[in-house]
């Protein structure tokens, strides 16, 4: 009993050892994290997300450091006592500035406020720069709203309605924001754009006329080209029933020309298959148009001799 009691312990000393052992000679590193492992005090490496992995050696090679870039994550193994590792979130956090009133380009007054979404992807100058989250937020007080201000200052009033518009030139500064960010900070800005505008309350009457002049102009415009379609409409039906009248016409008068001529043709057959039988009957219609008249004819005349039988 005493020999199988000491086995189990001798067991749980190893298990433990062995936990101890593992992580004094390993450390983890998650998805959704970076890390920097110091040697003595030095930076020794980083693990980085795969696809920042060429941009994080190019920074280090542009500012002549040796340190080994590592992508794998999970499980790594470092030397104790010698080997010091710090991780850090990488996914993207979420900056709000404070609201503050500028000038537009035309010299009227808007508060705004605006938003950054940024992530650590170089872990060495993030550490050896910023140090903290919170410093972070800091550098995008100091760099990030700076230049958002500036460029809200060369819009005008009118272009704030156009949410499209303000975007568009807030996020042109993006390119040029990160390159320096990330070969300075090891941070680079996913996104950024207005977080909330407010119209101070001198300019709410100015507000107001513009949204009514904005209504008025789109009502116009709508009206143009309700008139214009109309026209248009119009016109095709014209042209469509004219060119139906000109086709028929056509047709029409090319039947009757048809008709014309087989009627001239089976009038003339019928004249030379009997011509004597034609004067019969054109007398006749003469002497039916001869009425309460008294007509004398001649014994010799065709005529006569059509009704007699002779001929």
């Amino acid at each position: 009993m005493g020999k199988e009691f000491k086995g189990l312990l001798i067991a749980a000393g190893a298990f433990l050892l062995a936990i101890i052992l593992l992580n004094l000679f390993t450390y983890s590193v998650r998805e959704d994290e970076t890390a920097v492992v110091k040697r003595f005090g030095k930076i020794d490496r980083v693990v980085v997300d795969a696809n920042e992995a060429e941009s994080v050696r190019a920074t280090f090679a542009s500012r002549g450091l040796d340190i080994n870039v590592l992508t794998k994550k999970g499980l790594n193994f470092c030397i104790p006592f010698m080997d010091d590792v710090k991780t850090f979130n990488a996914k993207s956090m979420t900056y709000t500035s404070e609201t503050a009133t500028i000038n537009t380009f035309d010299s009227r007054r808007i508060d705004l406020s605006m938003f950054a979404q940024y992530r650590v992807v170089n872990p060495a100058l993030f550490d050896m720069t910023l140090g903290t989250l919170s410093n972070g937020n800091r550098l995008m007080d100091d760099r990030v709203y700076p230049a958002v201000i500036q460029t809200a200052n060369t819009l005008r009033f009118n272009e704030f309605f156009d949410t499209t518009r303000v975007t568009t030139a807030i996020s042109a500064n993006m390119d040029t924001l990160n390159t320096v960010l990330v070969e300075t900070f090891g941070v680079r800005i996913i996104d950024i754009g207005i977080y909330r505008k407010n119209f101070p309350q001198a300019n709410i009457e100015s507000i107001e006329q513009k949204m009514v002049q904005e209504i008025q102009k789109e009502s116009e415009k709508l009206i143009a080209e309700g008139d214009s379609q109309l026209k248009q409409s119009k016109a095709e039906t014209d042209r469509i029933r004219k060119e139906t009248i000109a086709v028929a016409t056509e047709t029409a008068a090319s039947i009757k020309a048809e008709a014309d001529a087989e009627a001239v043709r089976i009038f003339e057959d019928a004249i030379s298959a009997d011509l004597e039988f034609y004067r019969f009957i054109n007398r006749m219609q003469a002497f039916s148009e001869l009425e309460d008249t008294t007509v004398f004819l001649d014994p010799e005349n065709d005529f006569i001799g059509y009704l007699g039988g002779a001929k």
